[in-house]
């Protein structure tokens, strides 16, 4: 009971050390959040000079999708590398505290940080392609797990690479590939058949399925695979991010 309790004070204080540390920064942040979603819904419409419902349905869904995953994937590991750079790690790890209280801080702080982004590109897309949402209840979860799978991800990508320069390179490469090889805002069908054979294995396609069927209904798997794959990358995320954290001293 004294862990329970000593964890949850550690987690409270680490997520106001957070809060405090990062206060210049997640206004931007949730800036950038805001025109990742509406760029998406809005900007590639102008690509789509005649959009039907599905391509409607792919876009307005699509936006949240890719605010989600950029965070983790993308902004997530540069701040994390930048850390480890300024020693606030080895900082941190000094402290008579539980690591995982740390990370699980961290992930909440980016967890409310995506929210007002996917809210408002689900606002702006749906007004501007007249599209009707059909929230699902699990919706919250969905948007919940696709969040820790690209963090965890993302938090591992951070810790196994040597060096920030690294991290800058790999997290251009992976925006460039989720705005135009992911079958995020269009059917998987449309990539060539290996690329579309490595999604089937890869987190994108099952955390843009989840989130479209969530909000509409469309699944292309199903529910139980989308949400299955996820919360594996989720599990491999966490646990190698757990063993890297846990083993530094």
């Amino acid at each position: 009971m004294s862990y329970v309790l000593n964890w949850l004070h550690s987690y409270r204080l680490m997520v106001r050390w957070q809060g405090l540390r990062f206060k210049t920064v997640l206004p931007f942040a949730v800036v950038g959040q805001f025109f990742t979603g509406i760029g998406t819904v809005i900007g590639l419409g102008y690509m789509m000079p005649n959009i039907d419902p599905d391509s409607a349905m792919f876009l307005v869904t699509g936006a949240p999708t890719l605010t989600l995953i950029t965070l983790g994937l993308v902004l997530v590991p540069q701040m994390v590398s930048q850390a480890k750079a300024d020693g606030i790690f080895d900082y941190l790890w000094s402290l008579p505290m539980p690591r995982l209280a740390f990370l699980a801080a961290d992930l909440t702080i980016w967890l409310v940080a995506t929210l007002p982004g996917v809210i408002l590109s689900l606002v702006v897309g749906s007004a501007r392609y007249d599209f009707q949402l059909d929230l699902d209840p699990l919706a919250a979860p969905a948007f919940v797990l696709v969040v820790l799978t690209a963090t965890n991800v993302g938090y591992a990508i951070a810790h196994l690479s040597p060096k920030p320069e690294l991290v800058g390179v790999l997290t251009n490469l992976i925006i460039f590939c989720l705005f135009l090889f992911s079958p995020i805002n269009f059917p998987a069908e449309r990539l060539p058949g290996w690329l579309a054979t490595v999604h089937r294995v890869l987190p994108v396609k099952y955390a843009a399925d989840v989130v479209r069927g969530t909000l509409t209904g469309a699944y292309v798997d199903g529910p139980e695979l989308g949400f299955a794959v996820l919360g594996i990358w989720c599990l491999l995320g966490f646990g190698a991010t757990y063993i890297l954290i846990t083993r530094r001293r």
